[in-house]
């Protein structure tokens, strides 16, 4: 039983007496073994620069320079998340705002319905005697109107029985002599 993963070795092209050994008390992660690569291909790139040329050329230096395109990237990523991260935080503030403001406006629309109800069932008992006072003052007023004809009737019929008692009261007066 292997209670261990096997060794990495670092083996250079046509240099094995310069082979290197990933460390045993490094966790063996993405970033550990590009750190390893890199510092070992570079290494040897140091130690045979007059053959190999410029820095930068070879397999070390892509390595190093996709290694720190990578670390760019892992960078822009946490800044994308971090603002993410800040821009989710701010919407659910204005959420919770907006939520808040909601439950501020209902419950002031319900008072202003209850105030209004009250208001209109106030004007609706006015009105309701407002109508009765005026069907009472109607029928007074017809009351009136059938008293005062009578009134005008009576007071024309006794001058109509006075004119009448005049003039017979007359012709007696212009028969007698």
């Amino acid at each position: 039983m292997v209670d261990h993963v096997p060794s990495i070795l670092l083996f250079p092209r046509y240099r094995k007496p310069l082979s290197v050994k990933y460390p045993d008390n490094l966790p063996i992660t993405l970033p550990n073994l590009l750190r390893f690569i890199l510092q070992h291909s570079s290494s040897l790139h140091h130690r045979n620069r007059s053959s190999m040329g410029a820095q930068g050329s070879g397999p070390g230096g892509v390595l190093h320079s996709e290694f720190l395109a990578l670390q760019r990237e892992v960078q822009t990523l946490h800044h994308a998340r971090e603002h993410l991260s800040q821009q989710l935080a701010q919407l659910w503030r204005e959420n919770r705002q907006l939520k808040f403001d909601i439950r501020s406006i209902e419950q002031s629309l319900e008072r202003q319905v209850q105030e209004k109800s009250q208001q209109l069932a106030e004007a609706l008992g006015r009105l309701q005697q407002l109508a009765d006072a005026s069907e009472t003052l109607l029928n007074e007023n017809m009351l009136l109107k059938v008293l005062l004809r009578a009134l005008k009737n009576r007071t024309e019929a006794e001058e109509q029985a006075e004119v009448e008692r005049e003039e017979t009261g007359q012709e007696k007066s212009h028969q007698a002599p």
